[in-house]
């Protein structure tokens, strides 16, 4: 049976799919551990890739508001979505009803956690699962399973070894270099909707971001290689707005153009994706005045 699930989660699309034999052994166990109470996960990655046509982040003009590429298009559903179609061939397969079967993506559970504890990749210096088929260009994404099943082995083998790429890449100094990040540091925190204002010596660091920073990420060896993206028609942006344009939109214009896209979640408000493009729109004036 396990091989059978394992086997289908790769058809589906995901470049990485493992078992979690339950979750008594996080330590402390969140609230939305206990909720999960089920004695098996399938744990998944689904690959944004870094095989888009688009042009590089780099090439974009410097008035112009970027969008990172994990954001561009839904994988958080579309990965939702991979899994609930599995859910319903394993019912069939092997029992169980609908409510055994509960899908999380981008949820209060610790999904890196669970990755790395089941062997899918390891959290690398920057925070981020690194796995081996797609680097930390993946979209992590689960599903309780009804029946005990025995778990994957965790990898122990270190993803960085010596390398420290990504901190030296981080404009703010937000990776530490130990898995962790100081969020108070980093500039996707911010973009995310976190905190009343933006400190002044990290908005002279925003650069075109409007949302999803990849410092990191684009100097982690792991994404170097060509990691193709899974195929989606859910929420797809651009690769960057005009800032101005957003600045004028009201909040409904603005709730409007990111609906069912990844910037579109309840969490996200208008006023978040202003201040990120009102701090591009500022970083760009003051670098074409240099």
């Amino acid at each position: 049976m396990k091989e059978e699930i394992l086997g289908l989660a790769l058809e589906a699309g995901f470049c990485e799919a493992r078992i979690l034999s339950g979750t008594e052994r996080f330590e402390p166990p969140t609230d939305t551990l206990r909720k999960i109470n089920s004695p098996t996960l399938l744990v998944t990655a689904l690959p944004y890739g870094n095989d888009s046509v688009e042009m590089p982040s780099s090439q974009t003009s410097l008035s112009r508001a970027v969008i990172a590429p994990f954001a561009r298009k839904n994988y958080y559903r579309e990965a939702v979505k991979r899994l609930q179609m599995l859910s319903q061939i394993f019912r069939r397969r092997f029992g169980g009803t609908k409510a055994d079967y509960r899908v999380f993506c981008n949820s209060p559970a610790p999904e890196k956690r669970i990755a790395s504890a089941c062997g899918l990749g390891m959290i690398g210096r920057n925070s981020l699962i690194i796995t081996r088929s797609a680097g930390s260009l993946v979209v992590i994404a689960a599903m309780t399973l009804p029946y005990p099943l025995k778990g994957d082995l965790a990898l122990v083998e270190s993803p960085c070894g010596n390398c420290a790429a990504c901190v030296t890449a981080c404009p703010t100094g937000a990776v530490r270099g130990d898995g962790s990040i100081d969020i108070l540091r980093c500039i996707q925190w911010y973009a995310s909707g976190n905190e009343e204002t933006v400190p002044p010596y990290l908005a002279d660091k925003w650069g075109q971001t409007l949302y999803g920073c990849t410092f990191c990420q684009d100097a982690c060896p792991h994404n170097q290689r060509p990691i193709t993206g899974a195929e989606t028609k859910l929420g797809i942006l651009p690769q960057s707005v005009d800032p101005c344009e957003l600045l004028a939109m009201t909040d409904e214009e603005i709730q409007a153009f990111f609906k069912g896209s990844a910037m579109g979640l309840s969490w996200l408000k208008p006023q978040h994706i202003r201040r990120s493009a009102a701090l591009v729109l500022l970083h760009s004036t003051r670098d074409t005045q240099l």
